[in-house]
């Protein structure tokens, strides 16, 4: 099957529901795990907008100049208010930490990212922003996508960017628990 570019507008209006790109349906289905069906279908988790607050593992990738890949990983509660998440690394998940603002429609959030440095660390302080997208798998277990913003040298820079279900709790107690590195909790 030979098609063209999945463009923004399309992806806009896919969000807005005002149009179903048919012909990419089979490609972002097996991606995602579903079949065409449950993509397309009106009855799906995924389009009323499940329940994704919790703590999740967070774990996002960047090119350093000096470094090479560099992986970040979080432990992050996610409060969910119909379809606007709210993402916060918990303490001592990470010496830089960082929060989201997700908007969801259907499986897809789209929104901001923050990151502040760690004073004493490898970029000294310094505050980095930018964009991400998601899409959510049909559990509700996990989503993955990419994020864009600028390096330090004020070049525009992209990677991965994935969370995975933790805990669906966010009682006092339970966030405390994760307020911990998740490398040192052995979570890859």
């Amino acid at each position: 099957m030979e098609i063209g570019t999945l463009g923004r507008q399309e992806i806009y209006r896919w969000e807005k529901a005002k149009r179903t790109p048919r012909e990419w349906l089979p490609f972002i289905a097996k991606a995602v795990g579903v079949t065409q069906e449950e993509l397309a279908s009106p009855d799906a988790p995924v389009a009323y907008g499940m329940a994704l607050g919790g703590v999740w593992h967070s774990y996002y990738t960047y090119e350093s100049t000096e470094r090479g890949p560099v992986t970040r990983h979080h432990y992050v509660v996610i409060r969910q208010e119909n379809n606007r998440l709210t993402v916060e690394s918990r303490p001592s998940s990470n010496d830089s930490p960082v929060s989201l603002s997700l908007t969801m429609r259907g499986p897809i959030g789209t929104g901001t990212w923050t990151e502040h440095t760690a004073v004493n660390g490898y970029y000294q302080g310094a505050v980095y922003h930018g964009a991400l997208q998601v899409i959510v798998d049909p559990t509700g277990r996990s989503m993955a996508g990419k994020w864009v913003g600028f390096d330090k040298e004020f070049r525009v820079d992209s990677g991965p960017w994935a969370l995975e279900l933790v805990d669906t709790s966010t009682a006092d107690a339970t966030l405390h628990r994760y307020d911990r590195s998740p490398i040192e909790a052995g979570v890859d």
